[in-house]
């Protein structure tokens, strides 16, 4: 039987403990991070520290459910682009692209678990 359907490893797999160790240190920064931001003065400042927080905890959180080093090095880099984005929105004060990141980052990052469940179930195969 002949089958057209390559099911290639994108790389070498990413360690369960530098996985878990990734999610604790960026919870624990953005736990910091949410503390101390009351202490900023400036408010666009004291925002960018709160939306720092939420994408390091939204990337912590998916680095959970990422199985692949090459994955884990892309979502890393996404989350320098938010937290670029997150800068240029809270100190340029475009409130609209800030309330999207804000829906945007999370959301992403909740998907992660949802794609790792689907990507074992096959529909016409």
């Amino acid at each position: 039987m002949v089958t057209n359907i390559i099911d290639k490893a994108p790389g070498k797999p990413l360690p369960k403990p530098l996985a878990g160790l990734t999610f604790v240190l960026m919870w624990a920064v953005a736990i910091v991070l949410f503390s101390i931001a009351h202490l900023v003065t400036d408010p666009q400042a004291g925002a960018f520290v709160v939306d720092t927080g939420l994408v390091l905890l939204s990337v912590g959180f998916s680095m959970l459910f990422i199985d692949w080093a090459r994955t884990a090095v892309r979502a890393l880099f996404f989350g320098l682009i938010a937290i670029g984005l997150f800068a240029i929105a809270d100190f340029g004060q475009i409130l609209v692209m800030t309330y999207t990141l804000r829906i945007l980052v999370p959301l992403l990052a909740l998907y992660m678990p949802v794609n790792r469940i689907s990507a074992n179930f096959r529909i016409f195969a």
